[in-house]
């Protein structure tokens, strides 16, 4: 039922004089009624209304777009960014919240990679926050994954800030060319975006530093992303 007016309808009832039916007559008792009512229905689907609106505008930000860039289309990477993407956004589900990554959009065109060595550099010698530099952040996604050739420790940075920046360390050089590896390093890396840290359990997703966990223990013959701990997923859906 939708309220669209404000006017109230009176109850005709039946009036009698001296045992006749004369005419039909408003009750005003009942018309009293009817009208707090009316009142009732109306103050609900006006409260539902902001509930409704309020309840999308909560959603409507639940999510992050993600903008892969790479210098080349050919890079085997990108399906490895949608398969982390899928991976988080099933974790999501799962736990019962409600928030996704994506959408994911492929962009072919030069790395900066002087700019992320360099900012990779500032990040070992220093601990942060690190303003993170205006050519890294040149595109329009919350998450800028950049698929790099270049040979340094694979980062994320900007987290819990409106932009958030990955840069991927070349696949020729090791331990990306082991097999499985590239693929948990990425979908790792996304789980520091999400805002979860590093743990000390060799056997699962977000073991690193300063545990001894390195990306070699993701390699497996088997194509797999590693578990999250029990206190990663309860993080993850309490927020």
């Amino acid at each position: 039922m939708t309220a669209t007016s404000n006017a109230i309808y009176l109850v005709a009832v039946p009036f009698l004089r001296n045992g006749n039916l004369i005419a039909l007559m408003p009750s005003l008792g009942v018309a009293m009624i009817i009208a707090r009512l009316l009142r009732v229905v109306m103050a609900l689907a006006i409260a539902s209304g902001a509930q409704v609106h309020a309840q999308s505008d909560r959603l409507s930000q639940h999510g992050r777009s993600v903008v892969v860039v790479s210098s080349s289309a050919g890079d085997e990477r990108f399906g490895l960014v949608d398969e982390a993407v899928s991976f988080w956004n099933m974790t999501f589900r799962e736990i019962g919240v409600c928030y996704s990554l994506g959408p994911v959009t492929r962009l072919v065109q030069p790395v900066p990679e002087e700019a992320l060595l360099s900012f990779r550099q500032l990040l070992d010698v220093s601990r942060g926050p690190h303003k993170i530099p205006p050519v890294l952040l040149d595109q329009s996604g919350d998450i800028t994954i950049f698929l790099t050739d270049s040979e340094f420790v694979s980062f994320t940075a900007g987290i819990g800030q409106e932009k958030t920046v990955l840069g991927v360390r070349g696949l020729r050089f090791p331990p990306l060319t082991l097999p499985n590896v590239a693929r948990n390093v990425i979908t790792h890396l996304l789980g520091l975006a999400l805002g979860l840290r590093h743990n000390s359990d060799p056997t699962t997703l977000m073991c690193g530093r300063p545990a001894p966990c390195r990306p070699t223990l993701y390699r497996s013959i088997a194509p797999r992303v590693f578990p999250l701990t029990d206190a990663e997923r309860r993080q993850l859906r309490e927020g």
